[in-house]
Protein backbone atom coordinates (compact mmCIF):
# COMPACT_ATOMS: atom_id res chain seq x y z
CA UNK A 1 0.00 0.00 0.00
CA UNK A 2 1.65 3.55 -1.04
CA UNK A 3 -0.74 6.19 -0.78
CA UNK A 4 0.34 9.69 -2.70
CA UNK A 5 2.08 12.31 -0.50
CA UNK A 6 -0.89 15.07 -2.15
CA UNK A 7 -3.19 13.08 0.60
CA UNK A 8 -0.88 14.38 3.64
CA UNK A 9 -2.81 17.60 4.33
CA UNK A 10 -6.03 16.01 4.24
CA UNK A 11 -5.77 13.12 5.78
CA UNK A 12 -4.60 14.94 9.31
CA UNK A 13 -7.80 16.69 8.51
CA UNK A 14 -9.87 13.88 9.44
CA UNK A 15 -7.95 11.74 11.36
CA UNK A 16 -10.25 11.47 14.23
CA UNK A 17 -13.16 11.28 11.40
CA UNK A 18 -18.68 -10.47 5.42
CA UNK A 19 -17.69 -11.25 2.04
CA UNK A 20 -18.60 -14.05 0.34
CA UNK A 21 -16.21 -16.05 -2.53
CA UNK A 22 -14.43 -13.50 -5.24
CA UNK A 23 -15.09 -14.17 -9.37
CA UNK A 24 -13.74 -12.60 -12.20
CA UNK A 25 -15.81 -11.21 -14.94
CA UNK A 26 -15.21 -11.48 -18.31
CA UNK A 27 -15.18 -7.76 -18.53
CA UNK A 28 -12.61 -7.89 -15.71
CA UNK A 29 -15.34 -6.44 -13.34
CA UNK A 30 -14.20 -8.16 -10.25
CA UNK A 31 -17.31 -9.72 -7.78
CA UNK A 32 -16.81 -10.10 -3.83
CA UNK A 33 -20.63 -11.61 -2.86
CA UNK A 34 -23.04 -9.28 -4.66
CA UNK A 35 -20.64 -6.58 -4.95
CA UNK A 36 -19.09 -5.79 -8.15
CA UNK A 37 -15.53 -3.80 -8.11
CA UNK A 38 -14.97 -1.72 -11.55
CA UNK A 39 -11.65 -1.09 -12.40
CA UNK A 40 -11.37 2.68 -12.48
CA UNK A 41 -9.94 5.01 -14.82
CA UNK A 42 -9.61 8.45 -15.47
CA UNK A 43 -13.53 8.41 -16.95
CA UNK A 44 -14.28 6.95 -14.12
CA UNK A 45 -18.04 8.75 -12.79
CA UNK A 46 -18.47 9.17 -9.00
CA UNK A 47 -20.72 6.52 -8.62
CA UNK A 48 -18.51 4.11 -10.13
CA UNK A 49 -15.66 5.26 -7.95
CA UNK A 50 -17.81 5.13 -4.54
CA UNK A 51 -18.75 1.45 -5.75
CA UNK A 52 -15.17 0.57 -5.61
CA UNK A 53 -14.43 2.30 -2.61
CA UNK A 54 -17.05 0.37 -0.73
CA UNK A 55 -16.05 -2.84 -2.14
CA UNK A 56 -12.79 -2.63 -0.37
CA UNK A 57 -14.65 -3.53 3.14
CA UNK A 58 -17.39 -5.67 4.37
CA UNK A 59 -21.24 -3.87 3.97
CA UNK A 60 -20.89 -3.45 7.65
CA UNK A 61 -18.01 -1.08 7.50
CA UNK A 62 -19.12 0.29 4.05
CA UNK A 63 -22.51 1.37 4.42
CA UNK A 64 -21.65 4.19 6.53
CA UNK A 65 -17.99 5.18 5.96
CA UNK A 66 -17.02 8.53 4.09
CA UNK A 67 -15.68 8.09 0.52
CA UNK A 68 -13.21 10.46 -0.68
CA UNK A 69 -11.56 10.29 -3.81
CA UNK A 70 -7.84 10.19 -5.21
CA UNK A 71 -6.29 13.79 -5.75
CA UNK A 72 -6.70 14.58 -9.94
CA UNK A 73 -3.02 16.20 -9.31
CA UNK A 74 -0.22 16.76 -7.05
CA UNK A 75 -1.21 19.12 -4.05
CA UNK A 76 -5.21 18.82 -5.47
CA UNK A 77 -7.38 17.91 -2.21
CA UNK A 78 -9.47 15.07 -3.12
CA UNK A 79 -13.13 15.57 -3.58
CA UNK A 80 -15.71 14.24 -1.02
CA UNK A 81 -17.45 11.72 -3.47
CA UNK A 82 -19.98 10.74 -0.14
CA UNK A 83 -20.15 11.94 3.72
CA UNK A 84 -20.25 9.02 6.20
CA UNK A 85 -20.46 8.84 10.14
CA UNK A 86 -19.25 5.70 11.28
CA UNK A 87 -15.70 6.83 11.28
CA UNK A 88 -14.12 4.92 8.42
CA UNK A 89 -12.89 6.66 5.52
CA UNK A 90 -12.99 4.56 1.87
CA UNK A 91 -11.05 5.22 -1.03
CA UNK A 92 -11.82 3.83 -4.35
CA UNK A 93 -9.31 1.78 -6.67
CA UNK A 94 -5.74 3.80 -7.64
CA UNK A 95 -6.02 3.52 -11.83
CA UNK A 96 -2.57 4.39 -11.68
CA UNK A 97 -1.31 1.17 -9.89
CA UNK A 98 -1.35 -2.39 -11.20
CA UNK A 99 -5.26 -4.20 -10.75
CA UNK A 100 -7.41 -3.30 -8.23
CA UNK A 101 -6.75 -1.38 -4.57
CA UNK A 102 -9.53 0.32 -2.51
CA UNK A 103 -8.90 0.63 0.62
CA UNK A 104 -11.16 1.14 3.97
CA UNK A 105 -9.40 2.80 7.12
CA UNK A 106 -10.96 3.55 10.69
CA UNK A 107 -9.80 6.39 12.81
CA UNK A 108 -6.63 4.96 14.09
CA UNK A 109 -5.45 3.83 10.77
CA UNK A 110 -6.19 6.66 9.44
CA UNK A 111 -3.80 8.52 11.90
CA UNK A 112 -1.17 5.89 11.26
CA UNK A 113 -1.09 6.88 7.80
CA UNK A 114 -1.33 10.55 7.84
CA UNK A 115 2.03 10.18 9.88
CA UNK A 116 3.23 8.14 7.29
CA UNK A 117 2.54 10.54 4.79
CA UNK A 118 4.28 13.06 6.83
CA UNK A 119 7.25 10.94 7.34
CA UNK A 120 6.48 11.08 11.13
CA UNK A 121 6.44 8.06 13.20
CA UNK A 122 3.03 6.75 13.81
CA UNK A 123 1.50 7.55 17.14
CA UNK A 124 -1.47 5.89 17.76
CA UNK A 125 -3.66 4.96 21.12
CA UNK A 126 -5.35 2.14 19.46
CA UNK A 127 -5.01 -0.68 16.86
CA UNK A 128 -5.72 0.40 13.46
CA UNK A 129 -7.66 -1.62 11.68
CA UNK A 130 -7.80 -1.27 7.04
CA UNK A 131 -9.96 -3.51 4.33
CA UNK A 132 -8.55 -4.25 1.15
CA UNK A 133 -11.12 -7.27 0.23
CA UNK A 134 -10.29 -6.85 -3.66
CA UNK A 135 -5.98 -6.85 -2.65
CA UNK A 136 -3.33 -4.43 -3.46
CA UNK A 137 -0.49 -3.29 -5.29
CA UNK A 138 2.55 -2.01 -3.14
CA UNK A 139 5.82 -0.75 -4.34
CA UNK A 140 7.83 -2.49 -1.51
CA UNK A 141 7.63 -5.02 1.35
CA UNK A 142 10.06 -3.68 3.38
CA UNK A 143 10.84 -0.04 2.61
CA UNK A 144 7.73 2.09 3.84
CA UNK A 145 9.22 4.89 1.26
CA UNK A 146 9.81 2.96 -1.58
CA UNK A 147 9.29 4.57 -4.84
CA UNK A 148 7.74 2.79 -7.84
CA UNK A 149 10.04 -0.19 -9.28
CA UNK A 150 11.11 0.34 -12.93
CA UNK A 151 9.32 -2.84 -13.93
CA UNK A 152 5.70 -2.60 -12.39
CA UNK A 153 6.30 -6.68 -12.61
CA UNK A 154 9.08 -6.04 -9.66
CA UNK A 155 6.20 -4.63 -7.39
CA UNK A 156 4.48 -6.79 -4.65
CA UNK A 157 0.82 -8.00 -5.81
CA UNK A 158 -1.44 -8.88 -2.89
CA UNK A 159 -4.91 -10.78 -2.71
CA UNK A 160 -7.74 -9.76 -0.31
CA UNK A 161 -6.69 -9.24 3.03
CA UNK A 162 -6.97 -7.10 6.32
CA UNK A 163 -4.53 -4.99 7.99
CA UNK A 164 -3.69 -4.15 11.55
CA UNK A 165 -1.79 -1.19 12.95
CA UNK A 166 -0.32 -1.67 16.24
CA UNK A 167 0.28 0.75 19.45
CA UNK A 168 4.23 -0.89 19.35
CA UNK A 169 5.30 -2.13 15.80
CA UNK A 170 8.03 -3.80 17.75
CA UNK A 171 5.30 -6.61 19.14
CA UNK A 172 5.29 -7.60 15.30
CA UNK A 173 8.87 -8.25 15.52
CA UNK A 174 10.03 -12.13 14.75
CA UNK A 175 6.99 -12.56 12.79
CA UNK A 176 6.89 -13.80 9.01
CA UNK A 177 7.30 -11.52 6.75
CA UNK A 178 6.85 -13.89 3.56
CA UNK A 179 4.00 -12.71 1.75
CA UNK A 180 3.46 -15.89 -0.49
CA UNK A 181 2.43 -18.37 1.88
CA UNK A 182 -1.48 -17.23 1.99
CA UNK A 183 -0.54 -16.92 6.20
CA UNK A 184 -0.10 -13.61 8.19
CA UNK A 185 3.12 -11.81 7.66
CA UNK A 186 4.51 -8.59 8.80
CA UNK A 187 5.03 -5.75 6.30
CA UNK A 188 7.65 -2.83 7.02
CA UNK A 189 9.44 -5.59 9.25
CA UNK A 190 12.21 -3.70 11.72
CA UNK A 191 10.71 -0.21 11.08
CA UNK A 192 8.16 2.29 13.18
CA UNK A 193 5.55 1.53 10.16
CA UNK A 194 5.81 -2.37 10.44
CA UNK A 195 1.61 -3.61 10.26
CA UNK A 196 0.44 -6.84 10.12
CA UNK A 197 -1.26 -7.94 6.72
CA UNK A 198 -3.81 -10.89 6.98
CA UNK A 199 -5.10 -12.85 3.92
CA UNK A 200 -8.44 -13.59 4.07
CA UNK A 201 -8.18 -16.60 2.56
CA UNK A 202 -10.18 -15.53 -0.61
CA UNK A 203 -7.81 -16.23 -3.95
CA UNK A 204 -5.87 -13.53 -5.11
CA UNK A 205 -6.58 -11.65 -8.21
CA UNK A 206 -5.38 -12.71 -11.84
Amino acid sequence: MKLFKSLSVLLVSILLAACGPMEQAGDGTVVVGDLASPEITAESSADDKVTSALSAAPAVVGEGAMVLDWPAAEGETPAMLREGDNGWTCFPDRFGTPGLDPMCFDGPAMAWVGNWMMGMEPEIETMGLSYMLMGSYDNSNTDPFAGPPENPADGVVTGPHIMTFPVDATTLKGMSTDHTTGEPYVMFQDTPWAHLMMPTGLPPRS
